[in-house]
């Protein structure tokens, strides 16, 4: 199915906006299902997905601990000395936190699914200046090409011989900083390369630049905005209902 890019890029701004904006847990998972649904719609692997997070568990555990344990409550599950660590209310925001981070993620994947180069046809067309939208094919194209660099540089030190599972922590971080600077002194180069080609083939000449490629909303992309925004509004009134 044929979706114009700028239905993905509205839908992504309903769905991280209201991912914000809500606040309970019940909401919030009703988001998450609709962000799911959204995600088969347009294609998007989300087992693969769901691997990549699992790379984050750790840190989102971490930060739904931090929300539990500073956010005051009444019944209390765990407490030393009198002192409450964890309320049945910082255990809600503790996952209410983890499933806000899973909604804009898996929302960013929408757009990611789709070609860099419609993702820039969609901005233009949405009027915004073209240099911001090569600004940003350009952030795409070079994350791939950090992390590859960033992999390269561990492997090369894995391989003169540094177990970066048995050094002490203090050495590993100071590794990583020289494995880092490389990295990024590469990338700094070929932005730079980039910059040079672009200018060359007279980017910026001219205020508007042209394209081949002409986009059309067609009916279902607007069925698709509507029902999805219907959705989206049902389940912030329900989230501020609950708060009333």
């Amino acid at each position: 199915m044929k979706i114009d890019p700028r239905t993905r890029i509205i839908l992504v701004f309903l769905i991280s906006s209201a991912a914000v904006v809500i606040k309970e847990l019940i909401p919030l998972l009703f988001l998450l299902l609709l962000t799911l649904i959204l995600c088969r719609m347009f294609s998007v692997h989300l087992s693969g997905s769901i691997k990549r997070l699992r790379k984050l568990l750790y840190f989102f555990i971490i930060l739904a601990l931090i929300q539990s344990i500073f956010t005051p409550g009444e019944e209390t599950l765990i407490a030393a000395g009198g002192l409450k660590i964890l309320t049945t209310e910082g255990l809600e925001a503790g996952i209410s936190i983890i499933i806000r981070m899973s909604v804009i993620i898996l929302s960013a994947l929408i757009i990611a699914s789709a070609p860099a180069m419609d993702v820039v046809y969609g901005l233009i067309a949405m009027k915004l200046p073209y240099e911001i939208a090569f600004m940003v094919l350009l952030s795409i194209k070079f994350l791939p090409l950090f992390r590859e660099e960033f992999a390269d540089s561990i492997i090369a030190v894995q391989l003169a011989g540094a177990d970066l599972v048995k050094i002490p922590l203090r050495q590993k971080l100071s590794l990583y900083t020289y494995v880092l600077t490389p990295s990024v002194i590469k990338a700094l180069n070929r932005a730079r390369l980039i910059s040079l080609s672009m200018e060359a083939r007279g980017f910026r000449i001219y205020p508007d630049r042209t394209s081949y490629c002409k986009l059309s909303m067609s009916r279902m992309d607007y069925v698709t905005i509507t029902a999805a925004s219907a959705a989206v509004l049902l389940i912030i009134s329900y989230n501020f209902s609950i708060i009333g």
